[in-house]
């Protein structure tokens, strides 16, 4: 279920939880029209309630003079566009916080690189199918090219990956076996 955005949430909880539980209602569910009765028996209050809180939330809702149904306004605030701005940032977050602690270790560093070879191993291919399938417009180089790096990209980032484990289960025998001291600096 979507949730309000904390500019809102401030505001509303200001005016006591029911008036929040009515804007939560509309705003995660923009495409449905509610009556005040329909509100009223949802919220377990009076019709005067709803009226009284609707009023005060107006500027977000689709609402005439004389009607008595309510919609949140995606015109003013869309939920589903605000819903997807944040996945995106979230997505990029995590994405940013996962290669800041994978690239402090030799082993992390070896899967990044593993991965953005495969990564690219796939783009790359899809670049060769397109131009052998006759999607994209004829290509400069030939399309043999494009397989043949996409082959290497693919070989290359199983290879790094691949060292990752190792390197972590060398690491794993090696630095125990170190003398504490061996890397330090000698002032």
């Amino acid at each position: 279920m979507a949730r309000v955005p904390s500019d809102f949430t401030e505001e509303f909880d200001a005016k006591g939880d029911r008036f929040f539980a009515i804007a939560e209602l509309l705003y995660s569910n923009p495409d449905h029209q509610y009556t005040q009765q329909e509100l009223a028996e949802r919220f377990d209050c009076s019709t005067t309630t709803i009226s009284n809180h609707i009023g005060e939330m107006s500027e977000w809702l689709n609402r005439r003079d004389d009607q008595t149904t309510y919609t949140w306004d995606v015109d003013v605030h869309d939920p589903g566009h605000t819903e997807t701005t944040m996945a995106v940032r979230r997505f990029y977050g995590d994405l940013w916080s996962l290669l800041k602690k994978h690239s402090r270790t030799g082993p992390g560093v070896f899967a990044l690189f593993g991965f953005i070879m495969l990564l690219n191993s796939a783009v790359v291919f899809s670049l060769y199918a397109g131009f052998a399938l006759g999607i994209f417009s004829e290509s400069a180089l030939p399309i043999r090219i494009y397989l043949s790096i996409a082959i290497g990209f693919l070989i290359t980032g199983l290879i790094v990956t691949l060292c990752s484990p190792y390197m972590a289960w060398v690491s794993g025998l090696l630095w125990p076996r170190l003398p504490s001291g061996l890397f330090r600096r000698d002032n």
